[in-house]
Formats: C-alpha cells, structure tokens, sequence
C-alpha cells in the first residue's frame, strides 16, 4: 500500500511533527473530543507529538488532509476510527476518508473489520452505515475528555459485504 491515498477532494498521508499544533487545535476542541474515547481534554501539541510518534509506520494510522492542510484523522488499528475537525463536519469528508481507508484494508486483509460508534453520534452512525458496517452489540466504555461512561454501538463490515456494496 503507498503512503498516500488520493481521493476525489482529500489525501490520506502519514503524520508529520508539523502537524501538531494543527491537530491541537482541531481534536482539541471539547465538541470533537467528546465524541472520541480515546482523548484526553485538554489536548495539547505534545499529545499530538505523542500520538505520532506510537503511530509512526503504522501504515494505516493517517492524517485526512486537504490542500496538504490537516483536517481530521482516519485509522485502521484494532478497528476503523476517524474524526474531522468541527469545521468540516457535513461536508461528506468522514464517509470519503473512510472509505478510501476501508478500500485499503480490504485489498490487503480478509478478517472483517469493527468499528463503533458513541449513541447519539447521528452522523457516525450515518458514515458507518453509509459503509455497510453493521450493528453487533453495545458496549461500555470511558470518554476521557469528559470523564463520563458512554455505550457504543460495535459494529462490523466483511470483506464479502464491502466488495458487494453497491
């Protein structure tokens, strides 16, 4: 797989320290962190920095970029994670990333992929449907930017679904 995936308006590229404070800024924001489980609130650069560097060479851990400029993040890891920064929400860029980094994993892996999302989160749900994941269960878990308990609906995707989606 190249480093690099073009899509019709993004492209999908590893991380670079100069990313962070970009990143910072963007996960940052409580509105964006708050559907995450995973981060801290406040993030700061030196968490970005963090980020990167347990995530360099991970081929499928990358910034979702426009113009070179950093807009949100996308990963294949345990399972399909993304986010924007609030202010390129609605504009189909999630289902677009997403996609383009499913389509990656799916040309290389067999194993069905997972994901999930936090209840309430109307347009996660919306991109992963888009998606062909389907729902599997609800779960438990920790949002460290707020420091409550929240359910996530898991969901999963086979290869077998994605390459007959239509």
């Amino acid at each position: 797989m190249s480093e690099h995936i073009q899509t019709r308006r993004l492209v999908l590229r590893p991380f670079r320290d100069a990313d962070a404070r970009r990143v910072a800024e963007l996960v940052g924001n409580l509105d964006v962190a708050r559907w995450l489980t995973r981060v801290p609130h406040p993030y700061g650069v030196d968490d970005a920095l963090g980020f990167f560097g347990r995530h360099a060479g991970d081929k499928l851990v990358l910034a979702v970029t426009q113009s070179d400029v950093v807009i949100g993040c996308c990963s294949i890891r345990d399972e399909l994670g993304y986010w924007l920064g609030q202010p390129y929400w609605g504009l189909g860029y999630a289902f677009e990333a997403a996609s383009a980094l499913v389509g990656a994993y799916f040309a290389t892996h067999r194993a069905p992929l997972q994901s999930g999302y936090m209840l309430g989160n109307a347009a996660s749900a919306r991109v992963l449907s888009k998606l062909g994941f389907a729902p599997t269960r609800i779960d438990m878990a920790a949002c460290q930017a707020t420091g409550t308990p929240v359910k996530l609906q898991k969901v999963t995707l086979s290869r077998e679904t994605w390459q007959g989606r239509a």
